[in-house]
């Protein structure tokens, strides 16, 4: 039951800081999430999944991936016309998380190659209640000018060591297939 709780809980924050715009009320803010994100699975985007995760779904999701504590899911922004820099799009939804979180300590960035595209990654930790254990989310930005893909991959922070590393992988899997 706990892990469910958890599970769902990512998932909502995931919803919430992949596309929501800022708005005057929740009922705006859910309206203008669900045109800004589109969830997998998208045909003009590839991932390796590593082994041991689950295929899941649910309201918010067609599709998204788990194993123990730690979360997979993809989605793509479609808020703007474009996109010059996945950095400043990543800036900007770093902004975001840091609102609508208890707490979050900033890790680091970094820059995996894939391919021939190149996956901006923010790294951080964050606490969204009282009650509900750290996450350490680590997070890829992707584009192609016309539209941004979010990789979130995250675990709770006492487990996360165990998944970077597929975490990584993921990440320097991505291609975009269009």
């Amino acid at each position: 039951m706990r892990h469910s709780r958890y599970i769902a809980l990512l998932l909502g924050m995931a919803m919430l800081l992949t596309g929501c715009q800022s708005g005057d009320s929740t009922e705006e803010q859910i309206t203008e999430t669900v045109n800004v994100f589109q969830a997998l699975p998208l045909p003009d985007v590839y991932i390796e999944i590593p082994e041991g995760y689950e295929k899941k779904s649910s309201q918010f999701y067609q599709e998204y991936y788990t194993k123990d504590t730690a979360s997979i899911i993809v989605t793509q922004d479609t808020s703007q016309p474009s996109y010059s820099s996945n950095r400043d799009f990543a800036t900007s939804a770093l902004m975001q998380y840091k609102q609508t979180t208890k707490s979050l300590n900033y890790i680091g960035e970094d820059w995996i190659e894939s391919g021939i595209y190149n996956v901006y990654v923010l790294e951080f930790s964050y606490t969204v209640g009282e009650d509900v254990p750290e996450m350490t989310a680590y997070i890829g930005y992707l584009t192609n000018g016309y539209k941004m893909f979010i990789i979130t991959c995250s675990a709770e922070s006492t487990d996360y060591p165990n998944h970077k590393n597929e975490f990584r992988q993921v990440l320097s899997s991505v291609r975009i297939t269009e």
